[in-house]
């Protein structure tokens, strides 16, 4: 398993807990839900916050990245004649959701071309200066973009927002317990998600906000002062997830402390270099590379027969199609992944080209 990266993975101890935390639950809805879930929620959105080194007052728990940047969508300020800028390596359902809400108020989405491999963040820089105003709305990019697995430069990038009076957003749904995110100051919006790069049961996102952000969906808690309130009922749903994150983020620092998150970081380099030795190539130069999720282009390759032979391998890792000749193969490592995983599809990639 190379992908845990897409969807989470939990371990069992995790699944138990959550289980556990779901039957307590369900013992008595009339008196667990409500307002003492809101309560408890409270409790969870310190911890996180705290962990991530965020002001809680400013942090809510949503159902996922997606739900964040819905939320983002429709709070940020944004009028006809306005401009939102977005990198073309943006997941494609948040492309999707700017470009239906800039139709809907009469703005401008202006989507900048990344060329791959990355290498130069000068040569971005200068690309979104030439196909952008000087006058900018939004400005939204990943800390590190999800098919392409590109760690970019996240306070060049809202610098260059700032001086043309972007609200500037981070998509960083693979951030949080990834990579340290101190680069929070310099922006003023940030939706991700919890359950990929910590061990807690799917799905839980989360959101920052330096202004006011409010749920797509209107709830009974919409409009709440707290933003931990004001998502923390998007109407009748599953919490275990979201409360089961005090007892992930312990196991996190478990492993931490264990370097077993150093040993992960070792496994991508290794990943990195044989796969480039049978002539897969790295989206990204050694400085943009995230420290446990690398991408790969594999030109000439058949997306459909690579995913053929890496499920009969019993290999999971995510493919995609970058253009009409070149496939995408990307690698996820976790604690539970060793040089053998990497080994098998290193043999699978090879053997394709």
């Amino acid at each position: 398993m190379l992908n845990h990266a897409s969807y989470g993975l939990a371990p069992t101890a995790m699944l138990e807990h959550c289980a556990a935390l779901r039957a307590e639950l369900e013992r008595d809805p009339n008196t667990t839900l409500g307002d003492a879930l809101l309560v408890r929620l409270r409790g969870v959105v310190d911890a996180v916050a705290r962990e991530l080194g965020w002001p809680a007052e400013c942090c809510a728990l949503t159902t996922s990245a997606t739900a964040g940047a819905a939320a983002v969508q429709r709070s940020v300020a944004l009028g006809p004649g306005d401009t939102v800028v977005v990198l073309d390596c943006e997941y494609s359902s948040v492309i999707r959701g700017w470009r239906r809400r800039c139709d809907e108020v009469g703005a401008t989405l202006t989507v900048v071309p990344v060329r791959l491999p990355f290498d130069d963040a000068g040569e971005l820089l200068d690309e979104m200066s030439c196909r952008a105003p000087d006058s900018v709305a939004v400005l939204q990019f990943s800390a590190i973009t999800s098919s392409a697995a590109l760690r970019l430069p996240v306070a060049e990038l809202a610098a260059w927002g700032r001086r043309r009076g972007a609200t500037v957003v981070v998509d960083a749904a693979h951030g949080p317990f990834h990579v340290g995110l101190d680069w929070w100051r310099d922006v003023d919006v940030v939706f991700g998600t919890l359950h990929k790069w910590l061990p807690v049961p799917r799905s839980v996102g989360i959101v920052y906000g330096a202004v006011p952000l409010y749920p797509a969906e209107t709830s009974l808690t919409f409009d709440e002062a707290c933003p931990a309130d004001r998502f923390g009922w998007p109407g009748t749903f599953d919490p275990a997830s979201r409360l089961a994150l005090p007892e992930a983020i312990a196991l996190h620092r478990t492993w931490q402390a264990a370097g077993l998150f150093a040993e992960c970081a070792d496994l991508a380099d290794h990943a990195s270099d044989a796969l480039e030795a049978v002539g897969a190539v790295p989206t990204a130069a050694v400085g943009f590379r995230p420290p446990r999720l690398r991408s790969f282009l594999l030109p000439g390759v058949d997306l459909d027969a690579l995913r053929r032979r890496l499920i009969d391998a019993d290999i999971r890792a995510w493919t995609g199609r970058y253009d009409a000749s070149t496939a995408l193969v990307r690698v996820a490592t976790h604690v539970y992944n060793d040089q053998r995983d990497v080994d098998a599809l290193v043999r699978v990639v090879g053997a394709g080209r």
